[in-house]
């Protein structure tokens, strides 16, 4: 249990600074990104599977049910994204204060709150505290579980089975929202205590692991059962869950040049230059981290300094070296535990200057490197949302374009933007990757028209030229966003067999990304 220092006020302590950096966070995202920001294509799925709008958008081998199962208190009850968008936003900020808040008792002076607001002032973490996405709970989660870790190997930690079995717990919990990633940051902790010299005794660090073994079991025991019921195997559910990966590959270079942006690099080359901003900020961040883990190392924190570097590099190696295409995102945990780590080095550095200087040029050194990270980050996150926020109305255009028309349900929404329109629409949906040309049309679209489906192809130009059956289904321009939908009613068939909608096992998926 943190203690308060003799003569410190109440509005000074750690805990109530790492409150107000909490709020900080929710009021940045609240304002900078704010709640009218729209969904994108995979929140649309997420958010659909308990959803009282319509029917669950066809959920892919890789995704996790951790997501959906945060987002139902609300979309079970209500449709309103401005209500979706409050309710995770408040959340993250919650869940920022109690993922830091577990680092008190190892560091309890303020390095803590700094470290929270070094980690929440990053843009991708601002962009994703408000989204229906696995990626924040995943970071804040490591983060959390770390300093579980820290606590329960460390020598002066006093020890507990309720320790041990909050670390168990929070294990399946984050899994729920990516196994694989949860398994990366589990080895690397139990990696961490076993090569930490003196972490713990070695009946202690036995306990440690185990507990750390034990809920990776739970939680790959429920990845299996899930597998089963809904795909017939564990191997098959890994064989969907990879239909799209490429070739691994290393992405490092890819990722530096993705710091400002944007959000997915829709190929290898999509990411832009490396900006001159964006690479010094990138510098300075290792080195205050590698500045902060040789001071904790120094003062005996060598668990934590091992076990937070371990897991910072352990998850960002996942994906530097990966199939897919970058993701700033996939880096939060990464940023969340070089934070902790950095934190140390501001305060180390700040520290020095003001023994050997005036305390003038120590508050001038910190006021240097907050506006050196606040700014930057700021004004990526705005470019960003600048850049998405349009498309994402436009989304919410084109379904009310296409309510006006009038459509009835069940439905299907195919084409460009499916399942956020789908989402608004409350149908279920088969996307296509936008900007390109409609593929052929795949059978399950005329079949569930076949069915009895109202079917709704949505799109821009003439990017259904290479779907010629859809020529005699009337074609509507949709003012508010000059796209075009071609629509089905059901009630006629459009000349395909009606037992082949019997057929279809389901509406393909897109992995998670």
């Amino acid at each position: 249990m943190t203690t308060r220092a003799p003569g410190r006020t109440p509005w000074t302590t750690p805990v109530f600074l790492l409150a107000v950096v909490s709020l900080c966070y929710a009021v940045a995202q609240f304002s900078l990104v704010t709640t009218a920001f729209g969904i994108e294509w995979d929140e649309a799925v997420y958010i659909s599977q308990f959803s009282g709008n319509g029917a669950p958008i066809a959920f892919h081998a890789s995704r996790g049910w951790g997501t959906p199962l945060v987002v139902a208190p609300v979309v079970m009850f209500t449709d309103s994204i401005a209500v979706l968008r409050a309710y995770l936003m408040v959340l993250s900020a919650l869940l920022l204060f109690g993922a830091f808040r577990i680092w008190l008792p190892v560091r309890p002076g303020r390095t803590v709150p700094l470290a929270a607001a070094i980690f929440a002032a990053c843009w991708p973490a601002v962009l994703y505290g408000g989204e229906a996405m696995p990626n924040i709970f995943t970071a804040l989660g490591a983060v959390a579980l770390t300093g579980l870790v820290v606590r329960a190997a460390a020598p002066a930690a006093s020890r507990g089975r309720g320790l041990l079995a909050a670390t168990a717990g929070l294990v399946v919990l984050v899994a729920l929202f990516r196994p694989t990633d949860t398994t990366v940051i589990v080895l690397a902790l139990a990696a961490a205590v076993v090569l930490t010299p003196r972490a713990a005794a070695r009946r202690d660090s036995l306990a440690v692991i185990a507990a750390l073994g034990a809920g990776l079991a739970v939680a790959w025991g429920l990845w299996i059962v899930d597998a089963v019921r809904r795909y017939g195997g564990a191997a098959e559910r890994m064989e969907l869950a990879t239909e799209y990966f490429g070739p691994y590959r290393w992405l490092a270079g890819h990722y530096l040049r993705a710091l400002d942006g944007p959000v997915v690099c829709s190929t290898l080359d999509g990411c832009g230059p490396v900006t001159a901003g964006a690479a010094a900020w990138a510098a300075g961040f290792l080195l205050l981290a590698a500045a902060g883990s040789a001071l904790l190392w120094r003062r005996g924190l060598r668990l934590a300094a091992t076990a937070s570097a371990a897991v910072a590099a352990c998850a960002a190696g996942a994906y530097l070296y990966h199939p897919l295409l970058p993701h700033p995102r996939y880096l939060l945990p990464t940023y969340g535990l070089l934070a902790i780590a950095a934190a140390e080095g501001v305060v180390l550095l700040a520290a020095a200057l003001r023994r050997r200087a005036r305390a003038g040029c120590a508050l001038a050194f910190c006021a240097l490197l907050a506006a050196g990270h606040l700014f930057p980050q700021a004004g990526y996150l705005i470019d960003n949302v600048g850049r998405l926020a349009p498309g994402r109305a436009r989304d919410v255009a084109v379904a009310a374009d296409v309510k006006e028309i009038g459509y009835r349900r069940p439905c299907l929404v195919y084409g460009w933007h499916a399942p956020q329109i789908g989402h608004h629409l409350g149908c279920e949906a088969a996307g296509t990757s936008g900007g390109r040309p409609l593929p052929a049309t795949p059978a399950h679209v005329p079949a569930r028209a076949a069915s009895g489906y109202s079917v709704i192809v949505v799109y821009r130009g003439d990017a259904d030229r290479n779907a010629p059956d859809l020529a005699s289904w009337p074609r509507h321009r949709l003012p508010s966003s000059g796209w075009y939908a071609r629509m089905h009613d059901g009630r006629t068939g459009p000349g395909v067999p009606p037992d082949l909608a019997r057929r279809e096992s389901g509406l393909p998926g897109l992995p998670g990304l």
